[in-house]
């Protein structure tokens, strides 16, 4: 083999090495963000809601505004089910925020909604935890991915920084001779 051939090979070889590297620690990134924000945009957004409806069911009884606020964050829920339970949960709470209505003093319908609130932050807080150890599971196969790739192009680097060397120097040492 020649020299300049055994040089390509061992450059292009580092080169290629290192691409792996960087492709494989992307992916693994790109999957963790992937999980991460899962976790952020559905279920986070339901617990704003469901605080919302809570700081909101406190005043309900007098106050237009916080009945407007509440009607607000009901709503926006119910475009954000992403759980399951959650959608007979928010049905639960409209069902009772419409009986409340009609009987603003009633203060077993605000205990109905507060648990049907509650119910809805449980089922979102569960979910969360759920995805939290999906993205855990998903950092440590990406941690042990890139550590044996890492292992693996050390291992081949250091070969070819041993017999790389010695391939190019003993036959310009030879031909010297």
């Amino acid at each position: 083999m020649r020299i300049k051939t055994k040089l390509t090979f061992g450059v292009g070889l580092l080169f290629l090495l290192i691409l792996a590297l960087a492709v494989v620690s992307g992916w693994y990134i790109h999957q963790l963000k992937k999980d991460t924000n899962n976790i952020l945009v559905a279920n986070y957004n339901t617990l704003q809601y469901s605080r919302n409806m809570l700081i909101a069911l406190e005043g309900i009884s007098n106050d237009t505004t916080a009945i407007n606020t509440f009607n607000e964050n009901l709503i926006k829920q119910q475009q954000n089910v992403t759980e399951i339970g959650e959608k007979e949960a928010t049905i639960m709470v409209m069902k009772h925020f419409s009986m409340l209505r009609e009987n603003p003093e009633d203060t077993v319908l605000i205990s109905s909604i507060r648990t049907d609130i509650t119910e809805l932050m449980r089922l979102n807080m569960e979910a969360i935890e759920r995805k939290s150890n999906i993205a855990d599971a998903t950092a440590q196969k990406a941690i042990l991915i890139i550590s044996v790739t890492g292992t693996l192009c050390f291992l081949i680097a250091f070969t070819l920084l041993v017999n790389l060397p010695s391939g190019i120097a003993n036959p310009i040492k030879e031909l010297t001779e």
